[in-house]
């Protein structure tokens, strides 16, 4: 967005603010967000799910979650 300020003749200028993204914090949220999820999952359908059943939920929900906050340019 822009800010309205005034010189020292008093007239309005334009300033530029920058927003900058926080692009690892993003990031490892959806990463912690999908392993909790995916982790939470893989014992919804079973007491003791095997190695494989939680890698698969996870690594599923992980790509979800990053799927929400990237854009891979498709």
């Amino acid at each position: 967005s822009h800010l309205k300020s005034q010189d020292i003749l008093g007239k309005l200028t334009m300033v530029k603010r920058q927003l900058r993204l926080k692009l690892y914090t993003v990031i490892s949220r959806a990463v912690e967000e999908g392993v909790a999820y995916g982790v939470n999952r893989a014992f919804h359908y079973s007491d003791a799910p095997s190695v494989e059943a939680l890698q698969e939920h996870v690594d599923r929900e992980v790509m979800n979650a990053l799927d929400e906050v990237l854009d891979y340019g498709d």
